[in-house]
């Protein structure tokens, strides 16, 4: 069984093996990147409430880095998959 929609998987094994490789190393790249900055924004948010953050700025500023975080995991496990599995 796998966690990966069937759609998505037919449309990855038509990409070429190396490409896949260099494409989930990428996408994890971003994803530990927005994770990083995750840490930051948290990071910043607990200690510099006196500079008048929003609460908005944040809960926006998190959840945009969050989502490229786990698209960015998504990807590079479906690609790094296609990569190990496929010849």
């Amino acid at each position: 069984m796998s966690i990966i929609p069937a759609r998505v998987h037919e449309s990855v094994q038509r990409v070429d093996r190396t490409y896949s490789l260099v494409t989930g190393i990428m996408a994890g790249i971003a994803a530990v990147v927005a994770l990083w900055k995750i840490f930051w924004l948290v990071f910043t948010a607990a200690t510099l409430p006196i500079l008048g953050y929003s609460g908005l700025w944040l809960a926006i500023s998190l959840a945009w880095w969050a989502a490229i975080a786990v698209l960015g995991a998504f990807w590079a496990v479906v690609f790094l998959q296609r990569y190990t599995k496929q010849p």
